[in-house]
């Protein structure tokens, strides 16, 4: 029976790495300050970065992928080809974006961006554009250390990334060059491709010595087009409609009567609440890797159960007691009789529920995985997006003045615990219908 013991080892190395990552952002954030005009900088790097994390956004199950379908050599050969044709293209396309002469002006409608921006944009695309592929061995190589339940290695490869991506930044300003976006994501870009390179021949290492756990007893066979689709379809769609929430929340929030204070307020509110349960996604890949046995579940709901009320008391601590006044001035620097002050902080009051819907939500779909049940996943999360499209337009028309951080939380909040219901459904019936184990 699974232990507790081994959910920790396996999913804690997965938390900092969670962690570690999101540490980029506000990394070469730090970077772009120092540069000339930093405004445009920022802004050209986060809408650069934003649109190809949205097109990229495929290839981010390609994990989970690797880890249920890739149980022998055959099996791993015909998902990483397959996957890199899809990688490719989507480099193909990246790279045809940054190079074309209409790239910027088509960056400038899709995202709103003004041309100066939309053209610092395009230097973005032109310096990451190698990130699909290198996203995609990445994965897969992550894939197969996590079947070997050694996920230590990986937080080891994003030590690297974030290593590589600080000492090119720093570097250059240290040399008097003033770092702008096209620094910033060639930093990033040469981060992966050192977090890539190190996982990659530490995966080899792991397959030429036949390690434990890789190799999985069902029957080695090429993964067809038609099984690779069924399971990691859904996990597209999944994640696509993940990666357009903050902008379609950002264009619902920004019809309110001050859209300029809606979308600044909720900007402030949404990364918050996003590094504060952050961790809790690696449940994700926990349990599609340790939850082998029907006995196993209710283990890892437990230990789910228990790190989940740890987030919420953690979370509770600091907005729901006079930290969270401290938190807004002295690290935010916001004053207290500011506007933005007063739109936040309804919405800082509601963010400890986000652990209890995400943790549910990402115990369960790792279960749907393991089960090859990803359908529900894709269904439920097409269904978030169309609540949110439908109720979030509706509330502005009708009532503009509504306080744009409060709502857009609101929205993404209500829309994910629908979410986690009908996810948590689906596994109910599966979970009833599986055959308990034979008593020894």
């Amino acid at each position: 029976m699974l232990r507790y013991r081994q959910i920790f080892d396996f999913y804690w190395p997965l938390v900092l790495t969670s962690q570690m990552m999101t540490l980029a952002a506000p990394i070469i954030n730090m970077g772009l300050g120092r540069a000339e005009s930093p405004e445009q900088q920022l802004a050209g790097y986060a809408v650069g970065f934003g649109l190809l994390v949205f097109l990229n956004s495929p290839l981010f199950p390609f994990v989970q992928t690797t880890a249920v379908l890739g149980v022998g050599g055959a099996a791993r050969r015909s998902l990483l080809v397959k996957m890199l044709v899809l990688a490719v293209a989507l480099a193909a396309l990246e790279l045809a974006l940054a190079l074309s002469q209409g790239g910027a002006a088509l960056i400038g409608r899709l995202m709103g961006s003004t041309p100066a921006v939309s053209r610092i944009a395009q230097q973005v695309a032109l310096v990451q554009w190698p990130i699909p592929v290198l996203i995609t061995l990445r994965s897969f190589y992550n894939g197969i250390v996590m079947r070997h339940q050694n996920t230590k290695l990986i937080s080891q490869a994003t030590v690297l990334r974030l290593a590589l991506l600080s000492a090119l930044l720093f570097g250059v300003a240290a040399a008097g060059h003033l770092p702008g976006a096209l620094l910033g994501g060639a930093a990033l870009t040469l981060g992966i491709a050192g977090e890539t390179a190190y996982i990659t021949v530490r995966g080899l290492g792991l397959l030429r010595r036949g390690a434990a756990g890789i190799d999985g007893p069902a029957a080695d066979r090429p993964v067809g087009w038609r099984r690779l689709w069924d399971f990691i379809g859904p996990l597209m769609v999944n994640a696509v409609t993940w990666s357009a929430m903050r902008p379609v929340l950002n264009a619902i929030v920004g019809r309110t009567a001050d859209p300029d204070l809606a979308q600044a307020s909720f900007g402030f509110v949404l990364p918050l609440l996003i590094l504060s349960s952050s961790p809790l996604w690696a449940f994700n890949s926990t349990t599609v890797v340790l939850v082998k046995r029907r006995e196993d579940f209710p283990v890892m709901l437990r230990f789910g159960g228990v790190t989940i009320a740890l987030f919420v008391l953690s979370i509770a601590l600091v907005v729901l007691t006079p930290l969270r006044d401290l938190l807004l001035s002295r690290v935010f620097g916001l004053s207290a009789d500011a506007a933005l002050y007063a739109t936040v902080l309804p919405a800082l009051l509601i963010i400890p529920w986000q652990p209890i819907s995400l943790g549910l939500r990402t115990i369960n779909q790792g279960y749907l995985m393991a089960q090859e049940r990803t359908r529900t996943i894709g269904v439920a999360s097409f269904v978030k997006l169309l609540l949110v499209l439908a109720l979030g337009f509706a509330l502005v028309r009708d009532e503009p003045a509504l306080n744009g951080a409060l709502l857009g939380t609101l929205l993404l909040m209500g829309s994910e615990t629908l979410e986690t219901l009908l996810v948590m459904l689906r596994v109910r019936r599966l979970y009833a219908a599986e055959p308990a184990a034979s008593p020894e």
